[in-house]
């Protein structure tokens, strides 16, 4: 009985929290979930953005790829270790998607990599996101440590944190299976049990979870500025994402609501990444918060006009207008 009436609680908070103009949302399924047609018609949607011609040529950017990475360099210091990390990069999973619909044609669900099963099933190296044949290349890379099959074999990237454009660099990947041991379920469980607070659960899953995700892949996803490059980035934090949603949903009630932390990362792998022309004034009105350098539901989240910037509160709720996903 007590059983039942817990998740009748459950199921009423869930339907309180959904919009009523959220009535279709974004199914968000496992890589693993998805079938070999669909696989690979959302890694052609990928290779798409890689090739379609930048709108808003935002710090030197060529392409709507260039577009992505360049928001997530333009304000590394402000989006790492600070109370916006997560609301900013669940709008920014919004964001990749949009792009994928409007200027690829792209109408299949959204994947992510349940890195948390795939830790579970087998090495990382045998995960199917690896495969050279229907995944995101496999683990093979030549001496430069180049990937030499799979979608992005060709792929380069030449935009720079500073938004100088270098030599084109070859997509890199190190497979690390040290790192990918870190991400493991017990450690979400720890991160999920044990906080009662956003803060907690931020300064948590910002720990090991997501940091040894980035360090399980390696090459590009080393660098805490351009890791966006890597499409497995956008997979990687989707899960994530995912994630903060299951310690959301076992209290709505409070956790749609709760916020808190810094506005401005002061570590120095951060505050050596940010470009020096961009400081938190560039971005007025950016931070839009009523107490100094503390993270409420009125910050703002700067897109570079991608999509119009919102604030956190419309994007606490998975099932917000500006949201509006579900993860099976």
């Amino acid at each position: 009985m007590l059983k039942l009436a817990s998740l009748a609680a459950l199921l009423l908070a869930t339907a309180h929290s959904v919009s009523g103009a959220c009535t279709n949302p974004s199914i968000r399924k496992p890589w693993t979930a998805l079938t070999d047609n669909e696989k690979h018609d959302f890694l052609q949607a990928e290779l798409c953005l890689m090739e379609t011609p930048s709108k808003t040529r935002y710090a030197g950017s060529v392409t709507r790829w260039d577009e992505l990475q360049a928001l997530h360099v333009a304000q590394v210091q402000y989006i790492h270790t600070t109370g916006s990390f997560l609301p900013w990069h669940r709008y920014f999973m919004t964001v990749h998607e949009s792009l994928l619909r409007s200027e690829c044609a792209y109408k299949g669900v959204i994947p992510y990599w349940d890195e948390q099963a795939d830790q579970a099933a087998a090495p990382l190296y045998a995960s199917s996101i690896f495969s050279a044949e229907t995944g995101f290349g496999s683990n093979k890379t030549d001496e430069q440590g180049c990937l030499v099959d799979g979608p992005f074999v060709n792929v380069t990237n030449n935009l720079l944190s500073e938004f100088t454009r270098g030599p084109p660099q070859c997509m890199m990947r190190a497979l690390d299976q040290a790192q990918f041991d870190l991400v493991a379920q017990a450690k979400v469980d720890a991160c999920t049990d044990a906080s009662a607070t956003y803060v907690d659960f931020n300064a948590c899953i910002s720990g090991d979870p997501h940091v040894a995700g980035h360090f399980a892949v390696g090459g590009i996803m080393l660098d805490v500025a351009l890791s966006p490059a890597d499409p497995l980035f956008f997979m990687h934090h989707t899960n994530l994402d995912r994630l903060w949603w299951v310690w959301q949903s076992r209290d709505l009630g409070a956790r749609l609501t709760d916020m808190g932390g810094i506005n401005v990362g002061v570590a120095s792998i951060l505050t050596e990444a940010q470009p020096k022309s961009l400081t938190a004034d560039a971005f007025v009105p950016y931070f839009g918060d009523d107490v100094d350098n503390v993270t409420t539901l009125k910050h703002n989240l700067w897109v570079g006009d991608i999509l119009p910037n919102v604030t956190i509160a419309e994007v606490m709720d998975l099932h917000s207008d500006v949201i509006c996903a579900e993860y099976l």
